[in-house]
């Protein structure tokens, strides 16, 4: 029985789904968004309703030095001291697809801007739109076709100098879906964990307020996301917790201009003082 996480929640996987298999065969359905913004939850339960079988979701996360020989297809020393040609990540789970044509497969890339995608996806950026037609691996060159069963979904930071950094060519292989932090998420969320509306209400304002005063940057430079309050079950301590130990951290950095939105979010976050009187204190 598939699990119903409230209307807002299942609207945006919903979205996702629908994107999936509309354009899946063709693009990277690339989810955008600040961290905390649901992201990698909606695409991981997007995949596993795509597929109907976690086994046919592969998931992995780029980093700085991934590489294209990870990725696609590298060199590696045999047992007996030679060099053989030997698949990636991508070409493995590609395969399983093409020979499983009656299944769908989903390969789900993390933190999509955090590698040099240029150089990492090499190739597949053509053919990832065009599966009719095969590429050469650079170092077996044996002729390979994206399947037709499988779904790229990636999830990225549209702040990172790396995502701004995106040229065309890859721009045009992607179908991007933005992650804006939602309250009606917040709310469904932190409803479910058992927390009092007065407060939850409190904490949509932050995201309100920010986003009346900044409205021009909230979607792309709000420094957190709903989701950083999905640990939160119950208004205190947890609430100065999650100020001291995270939020703070976010806004002011040593050595570091403080985040354009540090002002207005600390006006608006009565439990970074210890001291503060929660509803439960009254």
């Amino acid at each position: 029985m598939t699990k119903d996480y409230g209307n807002a929640t299942e609207s945006r996987i919903t979205e996702v789904v629908n994107a999936c298999q509309k354009y899946g065969s063709t693009s990277i359905i690339a989810l955008a968004g600040v961290p905390g913004t649901g992201k990698s939850f909606i695409a991981s339960i997007a995949a596993q309703r795509l597929t109907n079988e976690p086994l046919f979701v592969r998931e992995i996360q780029f980093h700085q030095s991934f590489s294209y020989e990870e990725f696609i297809e590298g060199l590696r020393l045999d047992a007996g001291g030679g060099v053989e040609t030997k698949p990636g990540i991508f070409l493995e789970w590609n395969q399983q697809a093409l020979d499983d044509p009656e299944n769908n497969y989903v390969l789900l890339i993390e933190e999509l801007t955090r590698a040099n995608i240029a150089s990492v996806l090499g190739e597949l950026m053509t053919y990832v739109e065009h599966r009719n037609r095969s590429f050469l691996t650079v170092y077996s060159r044996k002729p390979v076709k994206v399947a037709d069963n499988l779904t790229i979904i990636a999830t990225y930071n549209p702040t990172d100098r790396s995502a701004i950094e995106l040229d065309s060519a890859l721009l045009r292989r992607l179908r991007i879906i933005r992650f804006p932090p939602d309250t009606a998420q917040l709310k469904e969320m932190l409803a479910n964990n058992g927390i009092q509306e007065n407060v939850i209400g409190q904490l949509e304002g932050i995201f309100s307020v920010c986003r009346r005063d900044h409205p021009d940057d909230f979607e792309h430079l709000m420094p957190f996301g709903h989701g950083i309050f999905s640990s939160i079950t119950s208004e205190s301590p947890d609430l100065h917790e999650l100020w001291t130990e995270r939020i703070e951290h976010l806004l002011k950095r040593p050595l570091i201009e403080p985040h354009p939105f540090t002002t207005t979010i600390e006006n608006n976050y009565p439990w970074r003082d210890i001291q503060y009187k929660t509803t439960s204190d009254n």
